[in-house]
């Protein structure tokens, strides 16, 4: 006798258990209280992983592609800004505009990963995290891949 069990886990949950958590997050960042928010592009959580504060205002999203979408992301116009070294197999920052850098993208073996921080605008409307710690966040998730 066969029996089948299918279990249905989230990608938030496996990303949240394997590559980045909570936990991580609020080490990193200083904040407290954080919590993974489910996707819903219409209140900003697009990632596969969506960092909010206890209120619910997203302050950074996770995304994981296949490798290649690396190169897409790079081309993408407005997108890169710069190379950076040290962060998987390849990295870079963005966007390319404006004076603030919110994006980091780096792939690491099959898999590609954007790190986007938000905005807080009571604070001038910087980015709640700097690229500092975007890559401290990423070297976490490559630690983890």
């Amino acid at each position: 006798m066969f029996v089948f069990v299918c279990v249905v886990v989230t990608v938030q949950q496996v990303y949240s258990k394997e590559l980045l958590t909570v936990a991580d997050v609020e080490k990193v960042s200083g904040f407290q209280e954080l919590k993974l928010v489910p996707k819903n592009p219409q209140i900003g959580a697009g990632g596969d992983l969506n960092f909010a504060q206890a209120d619910g205002s997203i302050i950074l999203i996770v995304m994981m592609q296949k490798g290649s979408m690396y190169e897409t992301w790079k081309n993408q116009e407005g997108y890169f800004h710069a190379d950076v070294k040290d962060i998987g197999d390849e990295a870079f920052e963005g966007p390319g505009f404006g004076e603030s850098r919110y994006i980091l993208v780096f792939r690491k073996g099959g898999n590609a990963f954007s790190l986007s921080s938000f905005f807080n605008m009571q604070a001038g409307g910087e980015p709640y995290l700097s690229q500092e710690k975007l890559r401290d966040l990423a070297k976490i998730i490559v630690s983890r891949t």
